[in-house]
C-alpha cells in the first residue's frame, strides 16, 4: 500500500472569492488591469529602441532614413508589438502546464533579451557623452590638432636642409664647370673641394635633424591619437552603482553594466509576471462566482445568458433568492398578507387597500434579516466543509441557528417546527442552487443526497483541507 501523493498547492481564485466582496473584487481588477497595460507598454517601448535601433542599421535619427530604413522600423515596431501583447495576454490568462511554461520561458527570454539590452546600450551611450565632453579628452583631441597643424607647415630645419643643398648643387656645379674649362672658374680645386665638403656636412646634420623632428612628431602624435582613443571611452565615467560591482566582483565594465541592467529588468519583468497573475486570478475568482469581468452574471437563472436578454429587449430576470424569502415568510407568518393591507378612513370615507404601517414594516424588515443570517450562516459552513448540502444537515443546523440566533431577533424558536426548519432548509438548497453554490446530484437516487458541492467548491475545500 502506498500513500497518495496529496495536492497543496494553494488556490489564489477560490481564496480572493471567499476573503472579497464583489465590489472590491472589480476594484481591484480594474486597477490591475490598468497597471498591467502600463507594464506591458513600457516593456513595448523598453524592446521597441534595442530592436528598431538594429533594423535601421544603429542610426536613431528618423528625419534622416531612408525608405527602407522606415519599413524596417516598421517592422521591428510590429514584432515587438506582437510579442509584447502576447507576453501581457499570457501572464494575464492563467494557463498552467508545460506548455504555457515553454511560452513563459521563450516570451519572458525576448523581454529580458531586447531590454537589458537597450539598458546596456543606453548606459554605454551615457559613458562616451561624458568621456567625450570631459576636459582631458577635449584637451586630447586639441593637441592631436596641433600636432597635425604642426606637420603640415614647414620648420626652420627643413627650410635649412633645403638651402644646403641648394648651395651643395652650386658648388658641384661649379666644380664640373671647372673641371672641364679650367679658366672659365675663378675658384681652385682646393676651394671647390673644401666648399662642397662642408656644404654636404650641412646636409647631413640637417638631414639628421629633420628626421629626428619628424620621428618625435609622429611619436607624440601616436601617443596623443592612442590617449584620446582611450578618453573616448572612460571607463570611470560609470555610473557610482556599476562601479561599485565592477569592483566588488572585480569584473570588467561590461559585465558590471550588465548585471546591473538584469538587476532593474529582471524586477520589472517579476512585478510584470504579478501584475499579469494577479488579474488572471481575479478574473478567476469572478467566474467561480457566476459572473464576467465586469460583474455580472454569465448565465441568467433560466439558463440564458444575461446579455442576451438585455439585447433583445427582455427584462432583467428575476431575483430568485426574494422570491424565495418571500415564499419562506409566508409561511412564517400566515398572517403577513392580511397584516399588509389596512384600511384608513378618508373625508370621504373611503378604504384605501395596501397602506403597510411602520409596524408591519419593522416586522417584515426583521424576518427578511433573520432568513439572511440563517441563509448566510449555512452557506459558509456549507463552503468551508462544516456542513454536507443535504436536508437532514441543514434542517439541524438551521433549527441550531434559530435556537441561538432567534431570540436576539425576537422570533420565538419553539414556534418553529421541524416541518418549518426542514422548509427553510430546503429554500436555503434551492437558492444554493440558483447561486450555482450547489447542484442535483447526477447519480441522485433512493438513499443519494438530492444536492452536491459544485465541482470548483469541493476541489477548493480539498485543497485547503490539504494546505492545512
Amino acid at each position: 500500500m502506498t500513500d497518495s501523493k496529496v495536492k497543496t498547492k494553494f488556490d489564489r481564485p477560490s481564496y480572493i472569492a471567499r476573503s472579497k466582496s464583489l465590489r472590491d473584487l472589480l476594484r481591484d481588477l480594474r486597477k490591475a488591469e490598468l497597471w498591467l497595460f502600463m507594464a506591458a507598454v513600457a516593456a513595448f517601448l523598453a524592446s521597441a529602441f534595442f530592436v528598431v535601433k538594429y533594423f535601421v542599421g544603429g542610426d536613431m535619427t528618423p528625419e534622416a532614413w531612408t525608405s527602407e530604413q522606415w519599413l524596417n522600423a516598421c517592422l521591428g515596431l510590429g514584432i515587438t508589438a506582437v510579442i509584447t501583447a502576447a507576453q501581457a495576454f499570457l501572464y494575464a490568462s492563467g494557463y498552467k502546464g508545460p506548455a504555457a511554461i515553454i511560452a513563459t520561458f521563450i516570451v519572458v527570454f525576448f523581454g529580458l533579451f531586447s531590454e537589458i539590452s537597450q539598458s546596456m546600450e543606453r548606459e554605454d551611450a551615457t559613458v562616451r557623452h561624458r568621456s567625450e565632453n570631459s576636459a582631458v579628452f577635449q584637451a586630447a583631441v586639441g593637441s592631436i590638432t596641433t600636432l597635425a597643424s604642426n606637420a603640415s607647415s614647414i620648420s626652420n630645419e627643413q627650410r635649412a636642409l633645403a638651402d644646403t643643398r641648394a648651395q651643395l648643387a652650386y658648388w658641384q656645379d661649379l666644380k664640373a664647370q671647372k673641371t672641364a674649362n679650367h679658366e672659365a672658374v675663378k675658384y681652385s680645386h682646393k676651394t671647390l673641394d673644401k666648399r662642397i665638403a662642408d656644404y654636404e656636412r650641412k646636409l647631413e646634420s640637417y638631414n639628421h635633424q629633420v628626421v629626428m623632428q619628424d620621428q618625435t612628431r609622429s611619436s607624440l602624435l601616436s601617443s596623443a591619437i592612442s590617449q584620446a582613443k582611450q578618453l573616448e571611452y572612460d571607463e570611470d565615467k560609470h555610473y557610482a552603482m556599476i562601479r561599485l560591482i565592477k569592483d566588488f566582483l572585480g569584473v570588467t565594465g561590461i559585465w558590471a553594466s550588465f548585471l546591473f541592467s538584469v538587476i532593474i529588468i529582471g524586477t520589472f519583468e517579476y512585478a510584470f509576471h504579478f501584475v499579469g497573475t494577479y488579474v488572471a486570478d481575479h478574473r478567476a475568482a469572478l467566474l467561480s462566482l457566476g459572473r464576467d469581468s465586469h460583474g455580472e452574471l454569465i448565465n441568467a437563472p433560466d439558463g440564458i445568458p444575461l446579455a442576451a436578454q438585455l439585447a433583445s429587449g427582455g427584462n432583467i430576470p428575476q431575483d430568485h433568492a426574494n422570491q424565495l424569502r418571500n415564499e419562506y415568510l409566508d409561511w412564517v407568518s400566515p398572517d403577513r398578507n392580511a397584516r399588509m393591507t389596512v384600511t384608513m378612513p378618508t373625508e370621504n370615507s373611503q378604504k384605501l387597500e395596501g397602506v403597510e404601517t411602520e409596524e408591519n414594516k419593522i416586522a417584515d424588515m426583521t424576518q427578511k434579516r433573520f432568513f439572511k443570517i440563517i441563509y448566510t450562516d449555512v452557506r459558509n459552513r456549507i463552503l468551508n466543509g462544516e456542513l454536507k448540502p443535504t436536508i437532514r444537515p441543514v434542517t439541524e443546523a438551521v433549527g441550531e441557528i434559530i435556537r441561538e440566533k432567534g431570540e436576539r431577533m425576537g422570533i420565538k424558536a419553539s414556534l418553529m417546527g421541524k416541518p418549518q426548519r426542514q422548509e427553510i432548509a430546503e429554500t436555503i438548497l434551492r437558492t444554493l442552487e440558483q447561486e450555482t453554490v450547489v447542484e442535483l446530484n447526477a447519480e441522485g437516487g433512493v438513499g443519494k443526497p438530492k444536492y452536491v458541492l459544485a465541482p470548483r467548491y469541493a476541489e477548493a475545500m480539498l485543497l485547503n483541507k490539504a494546505a492545512i
